[in-house]
């Protein structure tokens, strides 16, 4: 008897209609598996240090307003001050991780579009350090790393104005992604006078005959001749914790626009990792049900064929021995 085999009869396994193997299907939705838990355990650790942050940042934003106040200036178009100043530093506020939408692509972006021989750069975040001295070789000085293993603190704002200090620049930029909502941040810049246009500012304004304009701190007739009564080293101290103040919240605002994008980030991946593990589960399924069906059909041509033109009354003890 002649035994039909899977070869000349049958599709192989590797011939299987759905893609591939079953072997295959199997070790992808495994795979997608594993990366939708670990997807999704980054998106819950993020919430939570979101909210953390959320909470901080409310409480030094109080604290804002009156270094808002202390440094209130007009502002001037970015050209004119590049026209005006000999020496700019910009201190771009990026993250450490990606996964976090256009935030930090936005930050170069920017910095690419007001790049000049004047610019000095001095970035904190690792995406700076990996990006900044490709684009910008020239203007690139340094970057400060935080672990991001404690939340942002004073004593990290007053090590930044440290480093920014020793640059001796005309004007400091500082450029941050401000928080608005959940799914929308806001790049925003601090720009922050050098401690002599500061003080020459204080003395002139405080030497007035007391009818200043605006709502600030430092328009305030009485604070005027207070900081102007000071001597110097006590301006500087006043003049150093407001820097660090507005620096701590420009690394607070952008850690919490961080946390923000991400967790849009990681929910759109985790859209895009679902959609493609249900397609590996529905092919996974369909493979192996072709190749049940497959087996199926083998084990009854096989049975057929052993049967076919048997005599009547033939006795069989098992369907592959004859009598």
């Amino acid at each position: 008897v002649h035994f039909p085999t899977a070869g000349n009869c049958f599709c192989s396994r590797a011939e299987m209609p759905g893609g591939g193997t079953l072997r295959v299907w199997k070790e992808k939705l495994e795979g997608y598996k594993k990366y939708h838990m670990i997807v999704k355990t980054i998106k819950m650790v993020t919430l939570a240090k979101y909210r953390q942050t959320v909470v901080r940042t409310r409480t030094r934003d109080e604290t804002l307003r009156y270094t808002r106040k202390v440094f209130d200036q007009p502002d001037i178009p970015e050209e004119d001050a590049i026209a005006k100043y000999e020496k700019l530093l910009y201190v771009p506020i990026t993250s450490n991780r990606g996964s976090c939408g256009a935030l930090n692509a936005n930050m170069m972006r920017y910095m690419e579009e007001i790049s000049s021989p004047k610019m000095k750069i001095l970035s904190v975040g690792k995406k700076g350090l990996d990006t900044l001295p490709k684009i910008l070789p020239r203007n690139f000085d340094r970057t400060i790393i935080h672990d991001m293993k404690q939340a942002m603190s004073f004593q990290f704002a007053a090590y930044v104005v440290e480093h920014i200090q020793t640059f001796n620049a005309n004007r400091v930029q500082v450029i941050f992604n401000r928080y608005v909502q959940a799914s929308m941040q806001k790049m925003a810049a601090f720009n922050l006078p050098t401690f002599e246009d500061w003080k020459a500012r204080i003395e002139e304004e405080s030497s007035g005959d007391g009818k200043l304009e605006g709502e600030g701190m430092v328009q305030n007739l009485s604070m005027l001749t207070a900081l102007g009564e000071k001597d110097e080293l006590t301006l500087g101290d006043f003049y150093d914790f407001h820097c660090a103040l507005t620096v701590l919240n420009a690394t607070s605002e952008n850690e919490l626009s961080e946390y923000a994008a991400r967790i849009v980030a990681v929910e759109n991946q985790l859209n895009n990792i679902t959609g493609l593990k249900q397609k590996a589960e529905y092919t996974y399924n369909k493979t192996r049900k072709e190749l049940i069906t497959a087996e199926l059909l083998e084990i009854i041509g096989t049975m057929i064929v052993m049967t076919a033109g048997r005599k009547s009354g033939l006795k069989k003890s098992s369907f592959w021995e004859a009598r």
